[in-house]
């Protein structure tokens, strides 16, 4: 019933919004931002270039200004990610980690099949500690962000590697329009400053240069103590009047403290706060640093060529414990002067969970690719041939320790990796007529796998066993691509989009997978049809896609990771084949030159070709909002978000609760000052931001509970008397788990410009 209460409740807002907005509408006559301004105010708006509309492929595809988002929450990535069509991201452990991306159907994890890209260059980690495809995009400062480029589904040459679901490249600014100063804060001793420049240099070249620094406690009991700082310069040349030349090089480094995810029958039973921790010792430290250099130019009037080299340096230590007393029972006992001793059961005295993991990744990553086009005619067509090659090096050393309290106690796996990818793809863009365009072409993918182990000399342990891992593996992959776009009225396009796409499995698992059925490269299947269209004198721009995907092997939560499956490190290991299909819905509606409304709705229908449910796979998003310029100088929105409940299990006995969520932003400038507020959660909502279906044993539970040992055994077979009776492993009782949301906050903020 509460799950019918939220929906409803989402769609009265979104209707009286709606309501209130149409009847302003008939009054246009309501000054905007800076239309009754003087003629000082007026002198201070910046010069408009008009560009040609995006030219789309799909009618899930989007092009986005960041203008577009200044008036949405802004202070970290993860709330500007939230404002992507179609997509929700979530936060757990710990706001410097790379975020869960749910989009279509999938709960992709931290980026399994989502590819995110920065100016191109890829974001996305494979063979990484914590997670096939790890994406924190936590480097980029969000002042420096100029559009996003969506395009959702596997229908793309240019993207290889996860980008089942879709891709996003977030495209950063040549320079800034002005120099600006950004102090901002309030809930939760948050703190942010962002410096922002521009300097002239002569020759034509555009400088950027940007800085921040941000801090924050959350609403935890045990504080995030979470700080993180950013930098980035970047110089834009063009050597001549057709090319252009872009370098930039950017640091990122950050420090957190996690509450992770805790057990919902804890809470529900009062017997922990829901921003309460049972491990405070949870947590990380990240840091990368990028260098991207990037280049275009025309050939001649038919030949166009692009290349890019990039290379990153990557580091993180990640302290977790999903399970927290379940695999090693009552084993460590803390000290009063904070000395752990592994003493097991009847010592007496302060045990603590010893459950926790620390996985480390430290690696180089460096690549490139290059694109040629020519444009010639044939048969009346006008087409643009191209060809395309990509090749992407990282050399990670990629290690999962069992630890207490940080202190590890012994290593499951090091591995050094070496993972190498090439690929190629050729094209054709065919204009059949003005009212008909055939997109259609051809990627091919290599990979190859080796590792070395490296795992040190160690005593046995009586909870886990090592795992060793070596060898060499390679597999490839061919991707057929087309797309027909159709105009049959004026503004108004009808797209047909198939693809086959791809994500690669961790190089742990396709080393330990040889001989098995484990394929190092999992396949993808999918179709879309769709319109987009613009109408009332370009005032309502909207798009509407149907769409269905077949993935060859699923991935799922493991809470025990790193344990003596097939998966040996991250959280999600490999399942069934799936099959997914929905709708995405998006509109944007300039109902008077002061007000403008839009409202996203992405649904699906997730399931394993079994029947059985797709874990934590959304089936339900919706965002929208109203935008105001209500004075000279004074701009407010209130933005809503949704997101419904979703089966957290394969049988769906267990169901991952929704929420909704409004926020109100305003932002008022004068002359060379710009004050900003951000009421989130206005309605002070008790929401999950991140959940899953685990088996765990708290101290209490220990001896007591079902699959709650006191001396648990090996984690592979179980408890010792188990495995005499020859009886299967004893594991714990399912349930949810989870990491609370932000209550209400409050934040300020003062930009000055100069």
């Amino acid at each position: 019933m509460r799950r019918h209460h939220r929906r409803l409740l989402a769609v009265c807002v979104w209707l009286c919004c709606a309501t209130v907005a149409v009847q302003a509408a008939d009054d246009d006559s309501r000054p905007t931002n800076g239309g009754a301004a003087s003629a000082e105010a007026e002198a201070r708006l910046p010069e408009i270039l008009v560009e040609a509309p995006p030219v789309y492929s799909a009618a899930s595809s989007d092009e986005i200004s960041a203008e577009r988002f200044e008036l949405r929450p802004h202070t970290r990535m993860i709330e500007l990610l939230n404002n992507i069509p179609g997509l929700v991201v979530a936060q757990h452990q710990g706001g410097n980690k790379a975020p869960q991306y749910l989009i279509r159907g999938f709960d992709a994890d931290h980026g399994t099949d989502f590819a995110v890209f920065a100016d191109d260059m890829p974001v996305n980690l494979p063979s990484h500690a914590h997670g096939q495809g790890y994406a924190d995009v936590n480097f980029i400062i969000p002042e420096t962000i100029e559009r996003y480029q969506l395009r959702k589904g596997p229908y793309f040459l240019e993207y290889g590697d996860f980008a089942n679901a879709g891709a996003l490249n977030l495209v950063t600014k040549d320079e800034f329009a002005e120099n600006f100063a950004l102090a901002e804060g309030g809930s939760f001793d948050t703190h942010r400053y962002v410096l922002g420049a521009s300097p002239k240099i002569d020759g034509g070249v555009k400088v950027l240069v940007a800085a921040q620094a941000f801090y924050t406690n959350g609403p935890f009991e045990n504080s995030e103590d979470l700080s993180r700082y950013n930098g980035l310069v970047k110089l834009t040349f063009e050597p001549t009047d057709v090319s252009k030349l872009s370098v930039q090089m950017g640091a990122y480094q950050g420090d957190w403290n996690g509450s992770g995810q805790i057990p919902l029958r804890e809470v529900s039973a009062g017997r922990l706060d829901r921003f309460g921790s049972i491990d405070p010792t949870e947590g990380g430290r990240t840091d990368r640093e990028n260098v991207n250099v990037q280049y275009r130019t025309k050939l001649g009037p038919q030949d166009e060529l692009s290349a890019q080299l990039y290379a990153s340096r990557y580091k993180l230590r990640l302290w977790s414990d999903f399970t927290f007393f379940k695999d090693t029972g009552l084993r460590f006992v803390q000290l009063a002067n904070g000395r752990i001793l592994d003493v097991g059961p009847g010592a007496g005295g302060h045990y603590v969970p010893g459950d926790e993991i620390e996985q480390n990744d430290s690696r180089w990553l460096y690549g490139g690719r290059a694109r040629y086009g020519h444009t010639w005619q044939a048969l009346g067509a006008t087409i643009t041939s191209f060809v395309g090659v990509e090749s992407r090096n990282d050399d990670v050393d990629v290690a999962l320790h069992r630890a207490v309290r940080r202190r590890r106690f012994f290593t499951v796996n090091d591995v050094h990796v070496d993972e190498r990818s090439f690929a190629g793809f050729v094209g054709n863009e065919v204009l059949l007529a003005e009212w008909a365009r055939l997109e259609f072409g051809l990627r091919a993918d290599y990979f190859d796998f080796q590792g070395r182990n490296r795992l040190p000399r160690q005593a046995p342990d009586p909870n886990f066993d090592a795992i060793p891992i070596s060898g060499r593996t390679s597999d490839h992959v061919l991707s057929p691509k087309a797309n027909l776009v159709l105009t049959p009225w004026r503004d108004t396009d009808l797209y047909f989009d198939f693809g086959e796409g791809y994500h690669s499995n961790d190089a742990r698992s396709a080393l330990l997978g040889r001989g098995s059925d484990l394929s190092p490269l999992v396949k993808s299947l999918g179709y879309e049809f769709g319109t987009r269209t613009k109408q009332l004198d370009g005032r309502l721009d909207a798009a509407a896609a149907v769409w269905l995907l077949d993935l060859d092997s699923e991935l799922v939560f493991s809470g025990d990771a790193g344990n003596q499956e097939i998966g040996a490190g991250g959280n999600f290991v490999p399942a069934g084949p799936s099959r997914r299909w929905g709708v995405d819905v998006e509109t944007r509606y300039q109902l008077a030159r002061w007000l403008v409304a839009d409202y996203d709705l992405a649904w699906a229908d997730p399931r394993f070709t079994n029947g059985d449910a797709i874990p934590l796979a959304p089936t339900l998003l919706m965002n929208g909002g109203l935008t105001a310029d209500l004075l000279p100088g004074l701009t407010v929105a209130l933005r809503s978000r949704f997101l419904d409940d979703r089966p957290a299990n394969e049988d769906r006995s267990l169901v991952a609760r929704g929420y909704f969520l409004l926020d109100l932003i305003a932002r008022y400038r004068w002359r060379f000052v710009e004050f900003s507020l951000q009421a989130l959660n206005l309605t002070n909502t008790d929401w999950r931001e991140a959940q899953f279906a685990d088996m765990t044993c708290v101290r209490r539970e220990v001896g007591r509970a079902t699959g709650c040992f006191a001396q648990p055994g090996d984690q592979t077979t179980g408890h010792p008397a188990s495995r005499q009776k020859g009886e299967p492993r004893i594991d714990p009782r399912e349930d949810i788990h989870f990491t609370p949301g932000n209550p209400f906050g409050l934040y300020a903020g003062v930009k000055l410009y100069f």
